[in-house]
């Protein structure tokens, strides 16, 4: 079983689609910042100390990223299972291991390729952004605290990490019960966009449901950024229950 465990995460994070995805993320947090880099660059003044960490976090809050993250998680490996079936390869993949062991090797390497896309993307800018910025930052007043936005960084990249790996073992999910592709792709990016009408027009006090608060986690929350955390692992462990129980109804169907 362990053998096809690291099978799987070897297929979902050594692959040409993780790699895509990594650079789509990279790309897009300067792309939707293009704007406040032209005027750094412009600038005639010194920038602040710690621009090039400020730059990564407000890129990270914007628009761009909360409309792409749920599909770009799910590119690396959400279809995984659906290929199986396609080319009939699944029939020998389950006779050569468990159902437990095929199971858990989808849901890891949906799970670590889903949240790692997004997390490699987000410091392959951030070293980016400092190649860039940093030699046009000024020195650290003696009077203001250091803004420290790497540690913030670090303390985002948990949330960030559950909440790629949930909607990637979404689509996988999804795609299982219906056996098409697209699905993997399209499921993750519908039911995100439904929760966020829900939260934000009819039910603004649910932000237990909101994947926005996920990634920011306000005063509301009374575990802090464990709250969140908890609530994805949850949602985390329903779905992969969800995924084993319709691979074990069509692996009986084989």
């Amino acid at each position: 079983m362990s053998t096809t465990i690291r099978s799987c995460i070897r297929q979902s994070v050594f692959s040409l689609r993780f790699l895509l995805g990594t650079v789509f993320i990279t790309a897009l947090l300067f792309l939707s910042s293009a704007g406040t880099m032209a005027d750094a660059f412009r600038s005639d003044k010194a920038l602040a100390y710690g621009y090039h960490g400020n730059f990564i976090l407000t890129a990270l809050g914007g628009d761009a990223i909360t409309i792409c993250l749920p599909i770009v998680c799910a590119l690396p490996y959400a279809a995984s299972y659906v290929d199986d079936v396609k080319t009939n390869f699944l029939k020998l993949y389950i006779s050569r291991t468990s159902n437990r062991g095929y199971i858990l090797g989808k849901a890891a390497g949906c799970l670590l390729s889903g949240g790692l896309v997004v997390v490699l993307g987000l410091w392959l800018a951030y070293g980016v952004s400092a190649a860039l910025f940093t030699p046009l930052e000024g020195p650290l007043d003696p009077d203001v605290p250091d803004p420290a936005y790497t540690m913030t960084l670090l303390r985002n990249c948990g949330l960030i990490f559950l909440s790629g790996g949930f909607w990637s073992l979404f689509g996988m999910t999804m795609s299982t019960l219906m056996e098409s592709k697209y699905i993997a792709y399209a499921a993750p990016f519908i039911f995100y966009y439904v929760l966020i009408i829900l939260c934000e027009r009819y039910f603004t006090s649910l932000y237990v449901v909101y994947p926005k608060a996920w990634l920011s986690p306000g005063e509301e929350w009374a575990m802090g950024r464990w709250g969140p955390a908890l609530v994805i692992l949850e949602l985390i462990a329903g779905t992969v229950l969800c995924f084993g129980a319709a691979v074990r109804k069509r692996v009986r169907g084989l």
